[in-house]
């Protein structure tokens, strides 16, 4: 079971540095948070589902979070050779005293910001199952 998230209570920061919320996409778009370590093979396993989630529903509709806590240099180079279609952002705290001890640990926010569903370990995520939530 994944913990318990607080979607307005996490911030990100992009490789240019720029800080922001998951908050901060409240009322616009649903968000798929998908927590992962470049080195985890399930994290790997579950890339291709997850970019085809994102060509299913479309980047106007569903923003991707791929998030880790490892440095740029690792999470850049997890990039190019495994998925580039994707956004990728640093979490400004270890993923460890969030709780997040298990990867990937992903979590589909609907458009209010609450959780609709998480899983942890590689799942399929461009499955009916996800779809039927994504209005």
């Amino acid at each position: 079971m994944p913990p318990e998230l607080k979607p307005e209570d996490i911030e990100l920061r992009n490789e240019a540095g720029s800080t922001f919320h998951t908050s901060d996409f409240k009322g616009q778009q649903y968000v798929l948070l998908s927590y992962f370590q470049t080195w985890c093979g399930d994290c790997i396993q579950e890339l291709e589902s997850i970019d085809a989630l994102q060509t299913k529903v479309g980047k106007n509709k569903l923003k991707i979070l791929m998030v880790s806590d490892e440095p740029w240099k690792k999470i850049n180079h997890f990039k190019e050779k495994y998925c580039n279609t994707l956004d990728y952002y640093q979490s400004p705290t270890s993923l460890n005293s969030q709780n997040i001890r298990v990867f990937p640990t992903t979590y589909l926010l609907d458009k209010n910001g609450s959780v609709v569903m998480s899983k942890i370990q590689a799942f399929d995520w461009s499955s009916d199952e996800v779809l039927q939530h994504i209005k």
